[in-house]
């Protein structure tokens, strides 16, 4: 990269410079939101590999979709007028539980220290499936770092 920006222009190759305006779909238009389904289908949850895993997707660590979905509280109001605030939820429909551990399970530390391997396999857990053995999240201190 040369070292005066007067003489940088078209140094980087950039062979597909952005020419406005934005498209429609990329603006919340015409278009927006639709997601082909050649392109759902080639995501499909969970996914089948996942490169660099150390191992087979069917022996990683799973988690269970049992847990409370964390919402922000209302605020609230001096006025007198009556307002409805909701429930720090948007979409009633959406029920899945939050992903949490399962109790039975043993989950490698979420720092992956040097040396990690994959722990023994607890089973595969579907994401609609529930357990009723899942632990609560609780706050815990953070790990120490190694000297």
């Amino acid at each position: 990269m040369p070292t005066d920006p007067r003489a940088a222009n078209g140094v980087c190759g950039n062979t597909h410079p952005w020419r406005p305006p934005l498209a429609p779909s990329q603006t919340g238009g015409s278009g927006a939101g639709n997601i082909p389904n050649s392109v759902s289908a080639s995501l499909a949850w969970p996914p089948t590999t996942i490169s660099n895993a150390g191992a087979a997707v069917s022996l990683l660590p799973h988690y269970t979709r049992t847990g409370t979905i964390p919402t922000l509280p209302a605020p609230s109001f001096t006025a007198t007028k009556s307002v409805s605030v909701g429930d720090g939820w948007e979409n009633p429909s959406d029920t899945l539980g939050l992903a949490v551990p399962i109790a039975s399970c043993t989950y490698p530390s979420a720092w992956l220290e040097s040396g990690f391997s994959v722990p023994p396999v607890c089973g595969a857990q579907s994401t609609g499936r529930r357990r009723d053995d899942a632990v609560e999240a609780t706050i815990t201190q953070a790990p120490g770092l190694p000297r």
